[in-house]
C-alpha cells in the first residue's frame, strides 16, 4: 500500500507565503526592454519552473509505501546433558535424559513446523553450550549418554543470550533436572541472568526431569570435614565431619579416622561405629588422635562403602594439617572494672575466641579485690603455663611471691601478655613489681590509680581508634596477619574502631621495645609492643575492646588474632625459625578453583626480597611439575594456581633462588577431592526451575511438566503472527540528486540566455 505525504518547511502558511514571495521575485523582476516577446517569454518560463521547483521542495512531499513482514525470532531450547540426568527416575524407571529424549523425538513435528516461522536453536549443555542442529523433519539427534561433570545453568543461560544478542528471542525452554552444580568461574547464580530476561521481555518455560526425592538411590557421603589447620604434639585432635545418609535406615556401618604415618602409608587411628537413624540424613561424628610428632600429615575420615551404592569416591574425605611441637597452657587472669564490679566484655570474648581450639588450655582466674591478696605461686608451679594473660589486672591482685614466678617463668620461656585497662601497666601498680622489668614499656612513678577515683585521662587515650599494623621491611608481624593480603590495609581498616587504649609514649618504650600496631591519624599512638624477657615474649597490649569486632560481625578476624597472639607468645608461631615457608590459604579445594598462597623466609636477606628470589613449583598428582611465577601484592610474595582439574594430593613446592638465601625447600599440600558433583547428591530439584520460570511471569514464562511440552508448541505456533509488524517505507523525492540537478539547470540555462541576450 502507498501514499503520499507533505511536510512544508515551517508549516503550510509559512510555505505559501514564501512561495509567493519566491513566485513574485522570479516572474515579475526586470527581464528587459531591449528582448522580443519569445526571449521575454522563454526567461518567464524557465525563472515559473525554477520557483514551482523550489516550491515542490518547501514542501518536502514523499511516497510512502506501508509493507507487513515478518521479524526473524530465535526459539532457544536448552537440553541439560550432565551427568545427574542418567538417573533412572523417570515414569516406567526410565532416565532422565532418556525421557528428554522422548519428549523432543514426540513433537517432531510441531518442531519442524516452528522452525518455518523462526529459528531454533537447539543446545545440549553441562558446564558449556553445545549446538545441535535441528534436522528438516524436526528430529534431534543428542547424544546417546548425558556425560557432563557440572550444571553450570546460569552461565549457560548467560553464554547462550550473549550470542543471540543481535537477535529477537521469542522464548528460552529450558529442559533439566533443576540443580545448579557448578565449579567457579562457572556457578553464576542463575537468578541473575533470569533477572536480565525478564527485563528483556523474554519469557522462560522450564521443564523438570526427575524426582526431589533419591527414592531408591541410597548413598552414604562424609560431608564437612573440619579441623584446624595447625594443632600440637601431645594433644589429643578432634576431627569433626558429618556423614549424610540415603537409605540403609537401621544399619550400622564403620567410620575410620586415617592419619598419615612417616612412610606416607595412611594408618587408621580412631573406629567409630554409627548408627543410621531414620529420623535424620545428616549425623555430625567426631574422632580423636593424639599425634606425637611435628611435621604435615595427611587426614582422612572414611565410611564404609556398602555393596551396590552408586557413587563411592563421596565416602572419604581429606586434608592436610601442621603439627607443630607441644600444646599451650594458658593462664588468663582479669580483674574487676572497680572494687565488687564485673571484667567487663573483653574477657568473655577472648575466651570465646580461644575455646574452639583443642590445642589451646585456657584456665581463667576472675579477682575480686575486697578479698586479701592471694598467694598463687604454688599454682603456678604445678600447672607449667606456656603464657600469661592479664586483663586489667591491679598489682594488688597478688602477692609479691607471685608475681615474682610469672617474672621467673617468663625469663625461662614463657610468654606475657598484658592487656588494656584502668589497672594495667603503671595504673595498676607494676612500676614496683618484679613485673617492671618483663614488660617493654617504661612506667612512671606518679601513674597510680587508686580504686574509686574516677580514670585518669593523662593515662588513657580517648577513642574510637583505629587500628592498623606497623610494616617491618617486606612484610607485617606474625600476629597482625589477618587475611594473606596483610599489607593492603582493607583487612584492618574494615574492623571497628576501638573504644580507647593505655597511653604509651615513643619515647617511654624499652631498647627491646617494638611496636607492631599503632593508631590510625594524625597521632599515631603505639597500641601493640612486643619485646622479650630472658627466653620469654612479651606484649604489651594498650587496648581492651576488641569485643566490637566480634559484635560487628569480624568473628572470625577477632578469633584468629587472639589465637596468634597467643601463638606468637608460646614460641609456636607458624613461620618461627623456618628459613623458607610457604603458607596455603586452605587445605581443600575443589576442581577447577585458584589455589592461593604467599612465600616468604625466616631469615634476613641483604636486599628486600622479589619474585625472582624463589623457584616456585607446583607438582601435580600424577608428578607432573608446573612452574609458577611469583609476584608481589603491597610487599607480599604471592602465587597462584589454577590447573586444578584432576581430582588427588598436590604439593606446593618453594626454593630459595638467591645465594645470600638458606637453600632450603619449603613444602605444602593441597588436596582436590575426587567429588562427582552430579551423581553425589543426583536428586533433581523442580522448586529452582519453577522460582526461575515465574521470574519472567510477566512475559508469558512458566514452569511446566514435560507432559505440557507439546501444548506449549501448539500455543507457540498459533502466536507466529504476533512477531509480524508494519514496516513503512519513505521515499522522498525533493532532496534528491535529481532535483538538485534540475534546479542547478533551470538557474544556469537562465543566467547563460540573460548573458547572451547582453542582460548581465
Amino acid at each position: 500500500m502507498s501514499s503520499w505525504s507533505i511536510d512544508p518547511v515551517g508549516g503550510f502558511s509559512l510555505t505559501a507565503v514564501l512561495g509567493l514571495l519566491l513566485f513574485v521575485a522570479l516572474i515579475f523582476a526586470p527581464i528587459g526592454l531591449r528582448l522580443s516577446a519569445r526571449c521575454r517569454a522563454v526567461l518567464v518560463a524557465l525563472r515559473g519552473a525554477t520557483a514551482l521547483l523550489l516550491l515542490l521542495v518547501m514542501l518536502r512531499p514523499s511516497l510512502v509505501t506501508t509493507e507487513t513482514k515478518q521479524i526473524p525470532g530465535s526459539l532457544i531450547l536448552l537440553a541439560d546433558a550432565s551427568r545427574s540426568m542418567q538417573v533412572a527416575d523417570s515414569l516406567a524407571d526410565a532416565s532422565r535424559w532418556n525421557a528428554l529424549r522422548s519428549m523432543l523425538d514426540s513433537a517432531s513435528d510441531q518442531l519442524a513446523e516452528l522452525s518455518q516461522a523462526w529459528d531454533i536453536h537447539l543446545y545440549q549443555f553441562d558446564e558449556n553450550a553445545q549446538s545441535i542442529p535441528l534436522e528438516e523433519d524436526g528430529h534431534v539427534k543428542l547424544a546417546d549418554q548425558p556425560e557432563g561433570p557440572q550444571t553450570a545453568i546460569g552461565s549457560v543461560l548467560d553464554d547462550v543470550l550473549q550470542q543471540h544478542s543481535q537477535q529477537r528471542v521469542v522464548a528460552v525452554l529450558l529442559m533439566s533436572d533443576g540443580a545448579q552444580r557448578a565449579f567457579a568461574p562457572r556457578d553464576l547464580p542463575p537468578q541473575t541472568v533470569v533477572r536480565r530476561m525478564a527485563a528483556d521481555d523474554i519469557p522462560l518455560y522450564t521443564f523438570a526431569f526427575g524426582q526431589p526425592a533419591l527414592g531408591t538411590q541410597s548413598d552414604l557421603r562424609i560431608e564437612d570435614l573440619t579441623l584446624s589447620d595447625m594443632v600440637f604434639s601431645e594433644t589429643p585432635v578432634a576431627v569433626r565431619a558429618t556423614v549424610g545418609a540415603e537409605g540403609y535406615v537401621n544399619q550400622s556401618f564403620k567410620v575410620q579416622l586415617l592419619w598419615e604415618q612417616a612412610d606416607g602409608t595412611m594408618a587408621t587411628v580412631d573406629t567409630q561405629e554409627l548408627q543410621i537413624d531414620n529420623s535424620r540424613r545428616q549425623t555430625p561424628i567426631t574422632l580423636t588422635h593424639t599425634p606425637t610428632e611435628p611435621g604435615e600429615y595427611k587426614v582422612s575420615i572414611q565410611i564404609d562403602s556398602p555393596a551396590g551404592e552408586l557413587v563411592t569416591s563421596n565416602n572419604i574425605q581429606s586434608t592436610f594439617v601442621n603439627v607443630m611441637k607441644g600444646g599451650v597452657n594458658i593462664l588468663y587472669m582479669a580483674g574487676a572494672t572497680r572494687v565488687g564490679g564485673g571484667p567487663g566484655l573483653e574477657p568473655r570474648f577472648i575466651r570465646s575466641a580461644l575455646a574452639p581450639h583443642d590445642d589451646l588450655n585456657v584456665r581463667f582466674e576472675l579477682f575480686d579485690y575486697r578479698k586479701p591478696r592471694i598467694r598463687y605461686r604454688d599454682r603456678l608451679l604445678e600447672n607449667n603455663y606456656n603464657v600469661y594473660l592479664l586483663g586489667n589486672v591491679d598489682v594488688s591482685a597478688l602477692d609479691p611471691a607471685s608475681w615474682q614466678q610469672i617474672s621467673e617463668d617468663v625469663e625461662q620461656g614463657a610468654g606475657l601478655a598484658m592487656l588494656g585497662g584502668f589497672h594495667s601497666f603503671g595504673p595498676g601498680g607494676f612500676r614496683d613489681s618484679p613485673l617492671n622489668d618483663v614488660l617493654p614499656i617504661v612506667m612512671g612513678p606518679a601513674e597510680r590509680q587508686n580504686f574509686g577515683d574516677p580514670p585518669r585521662q593523662d593515662m588513657h587515650v580517648a577513642g574510637p581508634l583505629k587500628i592498623a599494623p606497623v610494616r617491618m621491611g617486606n612484610q607485617i608481624h606474625p600476629i597482625m596477619r589477618l587475611l594473606t593480603e596483610e599489607l593492603s590495609g582493607s583487612a584492618w581498616s574494615d574492623l571497628p574502631a576501638l573504644d580507647g587504649a593505655n597511653r604509651f609514649e615513643r619515647t617511654r618504650l624499652k631498647p627491646n621495645a617494638q611496636v607492631i600496631a599503632e593508631s590510625t591519624g594524625a597521632r599515631r599512638w603505639p597500641l601493640l609492643v612486643i619485646g622479650a624477657w630472658g627466653e620469654g615474649r612479651t606484649v604489651a597490649a594498650a587496648f581492651d575492646s576488641t569485643w566490637r569486632w566480634r559484635l560487628e560481625g569480624f568473628g572470625e578476624a577477632q578469633r584468629r588474632f587472639w589465637r596468634q597472639l597467643v601463638l606468637w607468645l608460646a614460641r609456636k608461631d607458624e613461620s618461627q625459625d623456618q628459613a623458607v615457608w610457604v603458607r596455603l590459604d586452605q587445605r581443600r579445594y575443589q576442581r577447577g578453583s585458584h589455589v592461593g598462597f604467599t612465600l616468604g623466609t625466616g631469615k634476613t636477606a641483604s636486599e628486600p626480597l622479589s619474585p625472582d628470589s624463589f623457584k616456585v613449583e607446583v607438582v601435580l598428582p600424577d608428578e607432573t611439575v608446573v612452574p609458577v611465577r611469583a609476584s608481589h601484592r603491597g610487599e607480599v610474595l604471592v602465587g597462584r594456581f589454577q590447573d586444578t582439574d584432576v581430582p588427588g594430593d598436590y604439593r606446593v613446592r618453594v626454593t630459595a633462588r638467591d645465594e645470600d638465601l638458606p637453600q632450603e625447600i619449603a613444602e605444602a599440600r593441597f588436596t582436590v577431592p575426587d567429588l562427582d558433583m552430579e551423581l553425589d547428591q543426583p536428586a533433581s530439584e523442580p522448586t529452582l526451575l519453577e522460582s526461575l520460570a515465574h521470574i519472567t511471569a510477566e512475559a508469558g514464562g512458566a514452569g511446566l511438566a514435560p507432559e505440557e511440552f507439546n501444548d506449549l508448541l501448539d500455543d507457540l505456533l498459533s502466536r507466529t503472527e504476533e512477531y509480524e509488524e508494519e514496516v513503512s517505507v519513505k521515499a522522498s523525492l525533493w532532496d534528491t540528486w535529481p532535483t538538485f540537478l534540475l534546479i542547478v539547470a533551470l538557474l544556469s540555462s537562465e543566467w547563460l540566455l540573460r548573458k547572451r541576450w547582453g542582460l548581465v
